[in-house]
């Protein structure tokens, strides 16, 4: 198991039925991890400060809370993405520490999900993204669903999930 490997939160369909598609992905062991990080550079600080080293132990917590403050932000989001059929509807909910941002649209103008590779400036900068595939022509929209550092054989097979599901609308529901 490689570090990414460890890092990566999983993918998780939480609900699958002829009617709803749930996924989600919560980024749990990444910032418990992270925390952990945090807060044995602050016990490090405290203990500068307690043996006397006060400028070092105060930069030292200050440089800890701002990088911790900043990769938290970035890192705590949870992504859920909600397919419902007798609704009509897709939700995409991100939720981080900054508030909830909520973008709702008709199932009917959702045609595909696609996985996209995204490639870095340097090497290991790869990412795959989850990418939603609405409208057509003119008036396509592509809705990248924002995720931390996915792992991409699990958004491959994320994708085949869901466009599967999608399918099977149109067998079920006459238009």
């Amino acid at each position: 198991m490689t570090l990414a490997e460890f890092l990566a939160d999983p993918l998780r369909v939480t609900q699958i039925s002829d009617s709803a598609l749930e996924i989600e992905n919560r980024p749990v062991r990444r910032a418990v991890i992270a925390a952990a990080v945090i807060l044995v550079a602050i016990a490090a600080g405290l203990a500068a400060i307690g043996d006397g080293a006060t400028g070092t132990g105060l930069i030292v917590l200050a440089v800890v809370g701002l990088v911790g403050w900043l990769y938290m932000h970035e890192l705590v989001q949870l992504t859920q993405l909600s397919l419902d059929r007798h609704a009509g509807l897709v939700r995409l909910r991100v939720t981080t520490l900054r508030g909830r941002r909520e973008e709702t649209f008709a199932l009917s103008d959702l045609h595909k999900l696609e996985s996209v590779a995204h490639y870095g400036t340097a090497a290991g900068n790869d990412e795959t993204r989850l990418v939603l595939i609405c409208g057509s022509g003119p008036e396509r929209r592509e809705i990248i669903v924002p995720m931390f550092r996915p792992d991409p054989e699990e958004v491959a097979h994320l994708t085949g999930v869901v466009n599967g599901w999608l399918s099977r609308q149109g067998k079920g529901n006459p238009s």
